[in-house]
This record gives C-alpha cells, sequence and structure tokens, in this order.
C-alpha cells in the first residue's frame, strides 16, 4: 500500500500539504488561540481540496498516445481547481463569521506554497552534489 502511494505524486503532495496544514496549525494553537488554529485548518482545506481533485483528475490517464486527453485532463482539471477554490473561499466568507481572515489565508497560502516547493523535489527535479 505505501509503495502505491509513493509511486503517486498526487498522494505524496496531499500528504505534505495536511501535514503542512496540521504544523502551522499547532503554531497557530500554542502561540494565538484554538481560533486562530480553527482558522489556519479552514484555509489549508480550501488549498487542499481543489488541489487533490486537480491531481487526481490530470494524472488519470498516462503514455504518450494520450498526450492530446492528457493535457486536456491538465485545463480541466485547472479550472476545476480554480473555481472549486473560489466557490470554497466564497462558502467560508458567507457562512463562516467567526473565523480570523488572516489566518484563514495563511494557512492556504502555507499549504499551497509548501504543495508547489515539494513537486521538485517529488518529480527529482532538484539535484544535489556533483553536477555534471
Amino acid at each position: 500500500m505505501i509503495e502505491r502511494v509513493i509511486k503517486r505524486p498526487v498522494a505524496i503532495v496531499f500528504i505534505v500539504q495536511a501535514a503542512i496544514t496540521m504544523v502551522v496549525s499547532t503554531i497557530g494553537f500554542v502561540f494565538y488561540s484554538s481560533l486562530t488554529s480553527q482558522s489556519i485548518v479552514i484555509g489549508g482545506l480550501v488549498a487542499i481540496a481543489p488541489q487533490s481533485l486537480f491531481g487526481f483528475w490530470a494524472f488519470r490517464e498516462c503514455g504518450a498516445r494520450n498526450a492530446s486527453l492528457i493535457a486536456r485532463n491538465f485545463f480541466f482539471g485547472e479550472g476545476l481547481k480554480l473555481s472549486g477554490t473560489v466557490i470554497l473561499f466564497i462558502w467560508i466568507w458567507s457562512t463562516f463569521d467567526q473565523l480570523i481572515s488572516a489566518a484563514v489565508l495563511a494557512g492556504f497560502i502555507f499549504t499551497v506554497l509548501g504543495g508547489q516547493l515539494v513537486l521538485p523535489l517529488i518529480l527529482g527535479g532538484v539535484k544535489y552534489g556533483n553536477r555534471k
């Protein structure tokens, strides 16, 4: 089971984003309040849910013969991700009155950045050591 998760970059990004959200939320709880922590978690979930939907949608197909289908899936998946993010933010701002806006945005930003920064490491794009 673990080997299948490691072979799928989408799952690794999901795990890393969830871990980042929990770490930032814990920091918010320790140094600020439980409401700050909850706001950070909600912001992180706004980042994680659409990103996961994009990842699983975009990487459904593989192989050179499916290149046009893969490109179409990427564009459609990106549209799903962006519209999902907007819808979730609209829903959150219109539903929850007690959230701390800065903490929601901090949770969202840290989670998105963490997911984007881990991608080169997962895909082997960052090499250390002897460059030839």
